[in-house]
Formats: structure tokens, C-alpha cells, sequence
């Protein structure tokens, strides 16, 4: 069972990077048809090419193109969807069991600490390596918990986690 659960958890990773992705290759469109707009807008002034039939022609095509790829349904859902996309996540991530877990590695630090007080296991390889690889764990975890918190404040979102 944890083999499937593992399996089924690289499966989304992989469906997730293939749609940030996606939402990269948008986001660059998006750029790109910016920039394009400016750029027509600056070689529309240029007396030579304003009286040129076939640049007028692609104009229009591009204005058109800019047009239907903006307030087609398909891009304003799909615009929406990501938008939900995210609002679920940062809901499912910092769902009970996070914080279960952050509470029992905070355990299990002062554990180790406790552990590392004997005058025996002080100096002891394993304990130091131990030691290094919580505090690593640690460190990423709290990365992760400011990370989502600044994401919930950017959706406007009440944060769940306190420090």
C-alpha cells in the first residue's frame, strides 16, 4: 500500500510539472503578444509601413488573433481553473496531518537533543550526522510553512499555521 501511495504521488508531481508547464508556455505567449502589441503600436507610427497594405493586413489578423486568444472561453477558464487550482492546493497542503507533522519532528528533535546530552552519545558520529540532517529537515520545513503562508497572503487567504 505505502508502494502504490508513493507511485501515485510521483504521478501527480509529474501531471503537476507538465502543467506548470503549460503555464509557463502561456505565461511566455502572454509576453510575447505584449510585446508584439508595443512593438506594432511603435511600427504603426512609421509613415512607411502605415501605408502598407499588407502590414495593415497583419494587423488586423494579429489584433484578431490577440482577440479570440483572450476572451475565448477556453483561456478565461482556463485562467480560472488554475486560479481554483491553487486555492486547493495551498488548502490541501497545509491540512491537519502538515501540521501533525511538524509537531512530531519538533518532538523528535528535542528528542535527539536529549539523546546528544549523554556524555556518551555526545560525540557520537551517528547523533552528530542525525543532529545535521533534523536541523536540514528543520530549516526546509519552515521554508515551506513561510512559503505557504506568503501564498496564502497573497491569495488573501487567512494563514492556518502559526509559528
Amino acid at each position: 500500500m505505502p508502494e502504490t501511495r508513493r507511485l501515485g504521488g510521483m504521478l501527480l508531481f509529474n501531471r503537476i510539472e507538465t502543467i506548470d508547464s503549460l503555464l509557463a508556455l502561456m505565461k511566455i505567449q502572454s509576453s510575447y503578444i505584449h510585446e508584439l502589441n508595443k512593438l506594432i503600436f511603435v511600427a504603426a507610427g512609421d509613415v512607411v509601413l502605415a501605408n502598407n497594405h499588407e502590414f495593415a493586413k497583419f494587423v488586423t489578423s494579429f489584433f484578431e488573433f490577440t482577440y479570440c486568444h483572450y476572451n475565448g472561453e477556453g483561456y478565461s477558464q482556463a485562467a480560472q481553473l488554475v486560479q481554483n487550482y491553487h486555492y486547493i492546493l495551498l488548502e490541501r497542503l497545509l491540512d491537519n496531518q502538515m501540521l501533525a507533522a511538524a509537531e512530531q519532528m519538533e518532538l523528535a528533535i528535542g528528542h535527539l537533543e536529549m539523546a546528544g546530552r549523554d556524555f556518551q552519545s555526545r560525540y557520537h558520529p551517528q547523533i552528530i550526522l542525525l543532529n545535521q540532517g533534523m536541523l536540514l529537515i528543520e530549516e526546509t520545513q519552515l521554508k515551506i510553512i513561510e512559503s505557504l503562508e506568503a501564498l496564502f497572503e497573497s491569495y488573501h487567504f487567512s494563514p492556518i499555521l502559526q509559528h
